[in-house]
């Protein structure tokens, strides 16, 4: 019933009403995932899956005034896991963004602060249940007609479900990207992300384990153990993204990237451990005009 209740409620956000007011944009999404590390685990608790997701976006934008401007938003994404169906989970998001222009010419840049809300609701596994609050600054400009380049920072506080608290997670990230059109519309993007702060790995043994951790019914199955526990520790995680976004007809697109993920543990007996996880994307993306 999560399930059916999941893909409704994309489908309601993603399709436009007729009396929506021309400044709201509609969007609808589906990718396929495939990740090597979906536990973000070691050696008897690392396993690959591959996970399906359906996303629905409405926008608003406002003028405030001549160089500023507000942006209000939601998504609702349902993402399935093949392997892991316990994590399969329904996401619920809200963000606002107040931007600023300064300068009036092509190169000048644009400066952004934003909140983000997100719900998380799960098949199987009340410690994963909850919120993340995220409050974000960034900046961007053109280099060339061709160039954009854009950064920032951010924080992030989740709460989730369970008796030890094990997803209550405070972290902060500082970013980076690159977009560059080649062709007459098609786009190359970059992007490198630094996460600091609490971090939640997975491991089939609770040797050496200390702070917070929890059995995680969830992995048992999927990973063939008997006991799977999840821990959180301390760790700072380097993100690479390269992508390439194909533009089919006005308003849709389909998306390619790849992408690397490198924690390393700063705490306690697994410190200086290193969690490694490679992803591969396709995604179809349509923006009703």
């Amino acid at each position: 019933m999560k399930r059916v209740l999941a893909f409704a409620a994309v489908f309601l956000l993603a399709a436009p009403p007729a009396s929506a007011a021309d400044a709201w944009r509609f969007g609808l999404a589906a990718d396929l995932l495939h990740d090597d590390n979906a536990t973000r685990g070691l050696f008897d608790g690392k396993k690959a899956d591959d996970i399906l997701s359906l996303e629905g976006s409405a926008t608003r934008s406002m003028q405030l005034g001549a160089r500023t401007g507000a942006t209000f938003g939601a998504i609702a994404r349902y993402s399935h896991f093949s392997r892991f169906d316990d994590l399969s989970n329904l996401a619920l998001s809200g963000r606002a963004a107040w931007r600023i222009q300064p300068g009036m010419d092509f190169s000048s840049p644009f400066f952004e602060l934003a909140a983000n809300l997100a719900w998380l609701q799960h098949a199987d596994s009340e410690l994963r249940d909850g919120s993340i609050v995220s409050l974000d600054a960034s900046t961007g400009s053109h280099v060339t007609d061709r160039t954009r380049l854009s950064g920032g920072v951010g924080a992030d506080k989740r709460s989730g479900g369970g008796t030890a608290g094990l997803y209550d997670l405070t972290t902060n990230r500082i970013w980076g990207a690159i977009d560059l059109r080649v062709g007459v519309r098609n786009i190359v993007y970059g992007r490198i992300t630094r996460t600091a702060g609490d971090h939640v790995f997975s491991s089939g043994s609770v040797a050496g384990l200390s702070g917070v951790w929890e059995d995680d019914p969830a992995l048992r199955g999927p990973l063939g153990l008997t006991v799977a526990n999840a821990y959180r520790l301390e760790a700072t995680t380097f993100s690479y993204e390269l992508g390439f976004n194909y533009p089919l007809s006005r308003g849709s697109a389909l998306d390619f990237s790849l992408a690397r993920i490198d924690s390393k543990v700063k705490e306690g007996a697994y410190q200086g451990t290193t969690y490694g996880v490679s992803q591969i994307r396709a995604a179809y993306l349509h923006r009703f005009q």
